[in-house]
This record gives structure tokens, C-alpha cells and sequence, in this order.
């Protein structure tokens, strides 16, 4: 009778042991700062689940990182007398992300996003939320009050848990945009065990999964667009010592089957290799007209440009993110950008072509001055200019080659497709496309 009391007594302890419960106080509050970095793997099953499991999910690759950061609602540079009661709001959250389009005559930035919440012993609730539009130098503030509370978590978290519920907003901003959101959100913990990303090893995690139909009504400079229903999912692992979720899988279901979309852990902080791009508008600027740079880096947080274009004097670079330039006379201008982070660097560089240049587009079926074309290695062009420099590109803009003597390159080892071949004197330009076989 002993050994069977005693048994019970160590099964109990295992059962308490793991199940954890995850209560209010273990979530996020004011002044916490979290990194989150994105996987590339996104075929791993993340479906598999169940009671004392084992995820293993060490071989994830980072390849980008967020900031989260949570502040006092007070604190986040809006005048609104919502976030100001308690009742309302206690938390806010930010990712100090500003992204931006810019673009000839709609240059709109997003700045200092935040969300507000509502956490108590019983819930967390997402209550409202505000940003700054900068639409063509003049700053928008927006805030959004949320009509129906949309309730992200109820505590304590426990395996077994299922709730449903509603939420709603709409924001409207007057001749520009008005959004009527409705969303259901059910979650469900459905298992519970060991986790293990690249960040470290949990041993007693909760594994919630929450489905989201949302509901969307928007209407874009006064015309009204279709609904769009969609239906997404996350699957979340919780750590007790942890303030917020350890790994984060969103999926999606546009085809009937849930793909997974994005995968993010709980990170240090910490680099990763930066991709520097950018495309530019207008495609075809004049001479005098204001070029504006869409600037499409990744990983990066500091810009160096350079426009190739030294006869402008200082304003021939800048460091600003989303620069834009004027070129004051026709020509080819080879514009260089460098993105860094504290540990990588990357230039990407892109010849601009300004003004009415004699331009002429060869066709590929009646034009023979690049032969042999399809071409397999080398090509030669039958024009002889003096000095004459070369630009190969892909049809996405990528950079193959530039310099002069493009007939002594090999290009065996460039992929099949097509590519844009540019040849530029003092005086004249002529560009051809060249099929690689």
C-alpha cells in the first residue's frame, strides 16, 4: 500500500510538473525589451502536438530580428485622453519600425506605432492603437479606440484551455482611408512539454494555438475596395519564466491548407548579413527632375549613398534612408548604396539613365548588332565607339557586369534567361536585350 501511495504521490507531482500555468504577472509590463528573430525554415512540422511532447526546433536559422519594447501608454508621444485612464489602458507595446513609400507625389512613412492594452489578473486585451502617417512632409496622428476589445490571452494559461471571442475598430482618416475591422479569435492550448529553439532549451512549455477570421471593409481615397476575409493561425509555445511567447509559427489559409508563413523565437540580441537595394522614380527621369529612392535593404541601420554625380557637391551623398536626388544634367549616372549593421555590410550599386540621350531599344528578332544572340559565353557588339562603357543587368535591375571591353567576358556560368545589355558613350546610348542560352 505504501509503494502505491508513494507512487501516486510522484505521479501527482510529475502531472503538476507538467502542466504549467502561466498567469498575468508572468507576462510583459512596462520598461521589458525583447528581441525576436524571424527562421527561414518554414516546412518543419509545427502540427505535431500533445501531452509531455518534445518540440525540437534547434536547427532554426535566423536571418532577420525585431525589437519589442513595452512602455507606459503615457509615455509614447500621443495626446489622447484614452490612454490616460487606467481603466482603459495600462500597457503599450512598440517595434520602433518606420516603414515607407516614396514615391513621386505619395511619399507616406509610418512612424511610432503603438498598440495599447488592458492587462489584468483575468485577461489581456487589446484596447486601441495610434501612428503617425507622413504623408509629403506633413505628419498625421492617428489613434483608433477599439469598440469591442479584442482579448489576446486569458489567464492563467493552462493545457485544456478553449475561448472565443470578438473584437472590432475602425479607423478613418477623413479623404484618405476608412477601415472597419471585425475579428474572431479562438484559442485553444492543446499540448504542453519540452521546447528547443537556437535561444535555448524549456523545459516545461504550454503549446496555445489561435485561429483568427478577420474582417475587413476599407475604402482608399473615397472608393470603396472588396471585403477581404482571412483566416490566419499562430501557434505560440509559453515558458513561465519567460514574458513572452519562446516561438511563434503563423500560418495561413488561402487554399484550404495551413501553410506556414513566418516563424519567429525569442532571441538575443544580435546581427545578421544585410542585403542593400533600392529601385528609383521616375523609371525614365529628366534632367532637373527629383528622383526618389525606394530604398528595399534588409538587416541594415545605417545607409551610405552615393549618386554618382559629383558636379552636385555635397548633396552628391547622404545617409538618410529614403534619399531623394536631382540630377541637373543628361547622362549615365552609376548610383552606389551601402547598407550596415554593427557587424555586416552590403553595397548595391545601379546605373540611372537621365534625359533624352539618343536611345534606341533594339529587337531581339530583327536587330543583329549584338550577335550571337541567344548567346552561350561571349557576345560582341558591331558598333565601335570610342570609350564606350557597358552595363548587363537581369530584368529585375541586378547588376552582371559594368566596365568596358564586354566582349572579352565569360558568361558561362550566368543563368539562362533574358538580360538588358546598355552601351553609353559621351553622346549617345543604345540598349539591347540579349537572350543567355
Amino acid at each position: 500500500m505504501k509503494r502505491i501511495i508513494s507512487l501516486l504521490i510522484v505521479l501527482a507531482v510529475f502531472q503538476m510538473h507538467g502542466q504549467a500555468v502561466y498567469n498575468s504577472s508572468q507576462y510583459a509590463a512596462i520598461g521589458d525589451l525583447f528581441y525576436n528573430t524571424s527562421a527561414s525554415e518554414l516546412t518543419l512540422d509545427y502540427e505535431s502536438t500533445g501531452t509531455n511532447f518534445n518540440w525540437n526546433f534547434a536547427t532554426l536559422t535566423g536571418t532577420s530580428q525585431t525589437e519589442l519594447q513595452f512602455r507606459n501608454p503615457t509615455s509614447t508621444g500621443f495626446l489622447w485622453l484614452f490612454i490616460y485612464n487606467t481603466n482603459n489602458t495600462n500597457l503599450s507595446s512598440t517595434t520602433n519600425e518606420t516603414p515607407t513609400l516614396n514615391i513621386p507625389g505619395q511619399v507616406v512613412g509610418i512612424t511610432a506605432a503603438n498598440n495599447y492594452y488592458k492587462k489584468s489578473t483575468a485577461d489581456l486585451r487589446q484596447t486601441g492603437s495610434a501612428y503617425k502617417v507622413d504623408y509629403n512632409g506633413t505628419q498625421i496622428p492617428i489613434t483608433n479606440q477599439y469598440a469591442d476589445s479584442d482579448i489576446i490571452y486569458h489567464f492563467p494559461i493552462q493545457y485544456g484551455n478553449t475561448d472565443t471571442d470578438n473584437s472590432a475598430y475602425t479607423i478613418d482618416i477623413p479623404t484618405l482611408l476608412h477601415q472597419e475591422n471585425t475579428l474572431v479569435r479562438t484559442n485553444e492550448v492543446d499540448g504542453w512539454g519540452s521546447l528547443t529553439t537556437p535561444y535555448g532549451s524549456f523545459s516545461n512549455v504550454l503549446r496555445m494555438k489561435t485561429t483568427l477570421v478577420s474582417n475587413d471593409s476599407i475604402a482608399l481615397l473615397g472608393t470603396g475596395l472588396p471585403r477581404t476575409i482571412r483566416t490566419t493561425r499562430e501557434l505560440k509555445w509559453f515558458d513561465t519564466t519567460k514574458k513572452q511567447p519562446v516561438l511563434v509559427v503563423t500560418q495561413s489559409n488561402a487554399t484550404g491548407n495551413w501553410v506556414t508563413t513566418n516563424v519567429t523565437y525569442l532571441d538575443n540580441q544580435r546581427d545578421f548579413a544585410t542585403t542593400a537595394l533600392f529601385t528609383h522614380a521616375p523609371a525614365n527621369p529628366a534632367a532637373g527632375e527629383e528622383v526618389y529612392f525606394q530604398n528595399l535593404s534588409t538587416n541594415a541601420t545605417t545607409y551610405s549613398w552615393n549618386f554618382g554625380d559629383p558636379t552636385s557637391g555635397a548633396a552628391n551623398t547622404s545617409s538618410e534612408a529614403y534619399p531623394t536626388h536631382t540630377f541637373a544634367a543628361d547622362g549615365v549616372y552609376t548610383v552606389q548604396l551601402t547598407a550596415s549593421n554593427g557587424s555586416f555590410t552590403d553595397t548595391y550599386t545601379f546605373t540611372i539613365v537621365i534625359g533624352n540621350l539618343s536611345v534606341n531599344q533594339n529587337s531581339v528578332a530583327n536587330d543583329a548588332v549584338v550577335y550571337p544572340n541567344p548567346f552561350n559565353a561571349q557576345f560582341r557588339l558591331n558598333i565601335r565607339w570610342e570609350n564606350a562603357d557597358y552595363l548587363l543587368t537581369d530584368m529585375n535591375g541586378r547588376q552582371i557586369f559594368t566596365g568596358k571591353n564586354i566582349e572579352r567576358q565569360d558568361f558561362s556560368a550566368l543563368p539562362t534567361g533574358t538580360y538588358i545589355l546598355t552601351a553609353w558613350d559621351n553622346q549617345k546610348i543604345k540598349r539591347y536585350k540579349i537572350i543567355k542560352e
